[in-house]
């Protein structure tokens, strides 16, 4: 069994999805289980999935996301970049 320390510290540094079965099974054991890390690594663990399914959809919806042309481009920056110094000027 793993300790909270280690469940935390497993769950930031990579996706769950990518541990091997075993180690996979015990980690959403203790999440399931433990009233100390429970609520947070379950809630890590969503952020995780919800992540995954994003850039899953995101990958999908790519080729039928319109574009911009390179007129349109130049003339967001520049409304972008001229809000942006009478911000700073208002400072």
């Amino acid at each position: 069994m793993f300790t909270c320390k280690q469940i935390s510290k497993v769950l930031s540094n990579e996706d769950y999805q990518k541990l091997s079965p075993f180690r996979r099974f015990w980690l959403k054991l203790h999440v399931k289980f433990c009233v100390f890390c429970g609520k947070y690594n379950r809630q890590v663990i969503e952020s995780q999935d919800m992540c995954r399914c994003y850039k899953d959809s995101e990958e999908q919806l790519a080729t039928t996301r319109p574009r911009m042309d390179e007129l349109q481009k130049d003339q967001l920056k520049a409304l972008l970049s001229s809000h942006s110094s009478k911000v700073e000027e208002s400072k």
